[in-house]
């Protein structure tokens, strides 16, 4: 039941990454493979550190727009209590017309 589920389409199974496995051997050599796992988790490690520095460097510019936003609507607060402006906050009445149309 489960093997159907492991089984993705495109992804080597257990005997192919045998074979892909002993032809790194015969290519590299048995001695330089743990190097090259070595140089492997060293990239690895500065691509999740260049990572979390771009993700906080975005949420850095999140925080300060919206903190620019948050200033910016405190200031036309101020500015519309402290009488700079006058502004009608009650709403012309509205005469209301027949929007109805005539069919023929």
């Amino acid at each position: 039941m489960f093997g159907a589920i492991l089984q993705i389409p495109g992804i080597p199974g257990g005997p192919e990454v045998l074979i892909i496995l002993v032809i790194i051997v015969f290519l590299f050599g048995a001695n330089k493979i743990p190097e090259l796992a070595g140089a492997l988790g060293e990239a690895r490690g500065e691509f999740e550190q260049g990572r979390s520095e771009v993700e906080n460097e975005l949420e850095d510019m999140q925080d300060v727009a919206q903190s620019d936003a948050t200033s910016e609507t405190a200031n036309a607060a101020n500015e519309a209590s402290s009488g700079g402006d006058a502004v009608d906050h009650n709403p012309p009445e509205v005469n209301e017309k027949n929007t109805e149309v005539e069919s023929n």
